[in-house]
């Protein structure tokens, strides 16, 4: 691959990624709102955060099939087509059309998670970890922004929160003009491919230990994303400060990955970042738990250290423990299907619980009980073993 074509190839690696999380993470401070126009109960309302997981889950394990029928970048160029029309969805005055909305939305990021890093693998195998950093990094800094804006653009029009969630159909549709031309391209590398059949993931630990960590620490993060606001609210912050809350969470979250992707070239084994991760969301927890209030910004930067290095893992872990491209496809597959189906649960979960207890300590208290397990699998999955499988069948470019 040229110098150009690189470049190229990394601008539209960082826009998909950059608009993988802005349409769910930009729910979540509107939720007050929301519910107040809809009347949606708490749980009610939390589906709007968790279909879009429910999705990653359920499709995830197609991605890899789509791809070999069609072609790793045509579906690529769907999932912004989608991502687009998913936002116009949300416009009118209307909640079926919003859950709509939403449901196409969770449809193309589910295929667009599956199907980046596979792409990442295969276009730049010999920079796959560092990549993966500035996937993640996309990852946050899209989120951070859908977070930081979506109060002031809420005031900016008039609190019509519909139109400030159908903002986001935009910047996939600007993506979009990017990755047309690519589809001329063509491969330029290895052929991607899917394990043969029979592949024993489903019988490995080790693919075991990286979908039970990526679907834990997917749970933390979509309950935490869903409810800090409301929490901080709750503890007397006004909506633009829980706001703003969110956006250094997500912030952080960037500078976390950025460390990462450093870091992670230097060692061989990875369980201490899941681990040390685990202890900073538990400082986050214990100090939401204990003083929200004056804090609450010392508590968002916490967990958005821990969130930024554990999706940044969970990740890296899928490429790093598999020997090529179509290995990384399947290993995906079943990491992000089951992982998000385990993560679809924490929105609901958090809010069923708040509804039932009247307050926000048990729902941090739970999060803070699934930090064990979620450290215990990262560090399995963290040691330096590449999972030995069969030969793979190719995928279209």
């Amino acid at each position: 691959m040229s110098r150009g074509a690189r470049t190229g190839m990394v601008i539209a690696v960082v826009l998909l990624a950059a608009n993988l999380r802005p349409a769910v993470v930009a729910v979540s401070p509107l939720l007050s709102d929301i519910r107040a126009e809809t009347g949606l109960s708490s749980a009610g309302a939390a589906l709007l955060t968790t279909v879009p997981v429910l999705c990653f889950g359920l499709l995830a394990p197609f991605a890899p099939v789509l791809a070999r029928r069609v072609g790793l970048v045509p579906v690529l160029v769907g999932v912004l087509g989608a991502m687009t029309v998913g936002g116009l969805l949300r416009l009118p005055e209307s909640v079926v059309l919003l859950f709509a909305g939403t449901v196409v939305f969770g449809a193309a990021i589910a295929v667009g998670n599956v199907l980046l890093p596979v792409l990442v693998k295969r276009e730049f195998p010999d920079r796959a970890g560092t990549m993966m950093g500035v996937y993640s990094v996309s990852l946050s800094a899209g989120a951070a922004l859908a977070a930081g804006t979506a109060v002031p653009l809420l005031a900016l029009l008039r609190d019509d929160w519909r139109t400030a969630l159908a903002v986001w159909a935009v910047p996939p549709a600007i993506a979009l003009l990017v990755w047309l031309p690519l589809l001329s391209r063509g491969s330029r590398g290895p052929r991607p491919g899917t394990a043969a059949p029979g592949t024993p993931l489903w019988r490995a630990p080790l693919a075991w230990a990286v979908t039970g960590f990526m679907g834990l620490q997917s749970l933390v993060y979509y309950a935490t994303v869903a409810w800090l606001p409301e929490i901080l609210i709750a503890s007397g912050s006004d909506q633009a400060r829980a706001g703003y809350a969110l956006s250094v969470f997500n912030l952080v979250g960037i500078v976390a990955s950025l460390a990462f992707t450093v870091t992670v070239g230097r060692t061989r084994r990875q369980g201490g970042y899941a681990v040390g991760s685990a202890v900073l969301y538990a400082a986050g927890f214990g100090g939401l738990l204990i003083a929200p209030g004056p804090l609450d910004f010392l508590w968002a930067t916490l967990l958005g250290l821990a969130q930024g290095t554990t999706i940044s893992l969970a990740l890296a872990l899928i490429l790093l423990r598999m020997p090529s491209a179509g290995h990384a496809a399947r290993m995906s597959g079943m990491a992000q299907g089951i992982g998000y189906l385990l993560a679809a649960a924490g929105p609901v979960l958090a809010g069923a619980v708040h509804d039932a207890t009247g307050g926000w300590s048990w729902p941090l208290l739970l999060l803070g009980a699934l930090l064990v397990p979620m450290a215990a699998a990262g560090a399995v999955a963290g040691r330096d073993v590449v999972l030995k499988v069969p030969s793979e069948i190719g995928v279209r470019s």
